[in-house]
């Protein structure tokens, strides 16, 4: 039997968490893909567009907005939206047509008076400026559809190792840097509030998934036009987080409670039933493991 070639994959925003830990895992699997960033300049857009157009699939794992800064740097969500635009007017270039995976958000696409656990046909109606933006991009990736196989993963609360603490994302990583460098925790909203948190290496795993589904594309039917939920499929309290934090860490934490930020959601966790059937993918780390992970690599053996 002939082997079927593996396909030429590129992961734009390779820099960053998702990016940079899909990345290794393919480097892993002996089947390195390109690596993208945003170009800098005209030089670096030629070659951009010229790897993107020779690709079989694409991950978009790109981008500078934060639910923070979404609010405070809107130019920011431009320059998202346009980078995003290159990129699907380079699939255009090459014969192929690509799939295209796009990392959405499931904790800010669905309205936020829709009882959870929601699942992908739950009405749509993000209450803030950065749902609003990360939706935009889901339709501009369908409007593309007739040069491209659009994908979209709708990812929760995604933490883990080597997430750096940014403005209204990654809250296990804001509060366990806190407590590296002995700094109070700071809890926003209601310490009731329950969210979907999911471990990095499980969210990977359902990019894989895709990546497998697409190199077994000659015996199955390719993805096309799905949207695919991507969580631990169920709900955590604030509260019950930061107790899995301070076992963690082993010490008692200072604590300090603040008003619910504008951009912060209340509850919401998501149905991943989809994606298990589509995929054969489950999330498997359960939240004390990936807690305890992602404070050995921000600690080091020495703690």
């Amino acid at each position: 039997m002939t082997a079927v070639p593996a396909p030429v994959t590129v992961v734009v925003g390779s820099d960053g968490f998702i990016g940079a830990s899909l990345c290794r895992a393919l480097e892993r699997r002996r089947r390195p893909p390109q690596r993208l960033t945003r170009p800098r300049n005209a030089a670096e857009e030629h070659r951009y567009a010229d790897t993107i157009g020779r690709a079989d699939l694409v991950f978009w794992a790109a981008g500078t907005v934060t639910p923070k800064r979404a609010v405070s740097r809107p130019e920011l969500v431009e320059l998202d939206q346009r980078a995003l635009a290159a990129a699907l007017e380079a699939c255009k270039l090459g014969a192929r047509r690509p799939t295209v995976v796009l990392l959405g958000s499931g904790g800010t696409a669905y309205r936020p008076d829709v009882p959870s656990p929601v699942d992908e046909t739950g009405p749509l109606g993000p209450d803030s400026v950065y749902g609003r933006a990360k939706l935009a991009q889901e339709q501009a990736l369908r409007e593309a559809a007739d040069h491209l196989r659009p994908v979209v993963l709708r990812p929760s609360n995604v933490y883990g190792p080597g997430q750096r603490a940014e403005g209204g994302l990654g809250v296990v990583s804001h509060w366990l840097e806190a407590a590296a460098a002995q700094r109070p925790l700071q809890v926003f909203g209601d310490p009731a509030t329950r969210r979907d948190y999911v471990y990095i290496d499980d969210v990977v795993a359902a990019l894989l998934a895709v990546w497998d589904r697409h190199l077994d594309r000659d015996t199955r039917e390719p993805l096309d036009g799905v949207v695919l939920n991507v969580g631990a499929g169920r709900p955590t309290s604030l509260a019950e987080l930061l107790e899995v934090v301070t076992a963690t860490v082993e010490r008692p934490l200072t604590i300090r409670y603040a008003d619910r930020r504008a951009f912060d959601r209340r509850d919401i966790w998501l149905d991943v039933k989809r994606a298990s059937a589509l995929l054969g993918w489950r999330p498997v780390t359960d939240l004390r493991t990936g807690v305890a992970r992602t404070w050995a690599a921000l600690t080091g053996p020495t703690r």
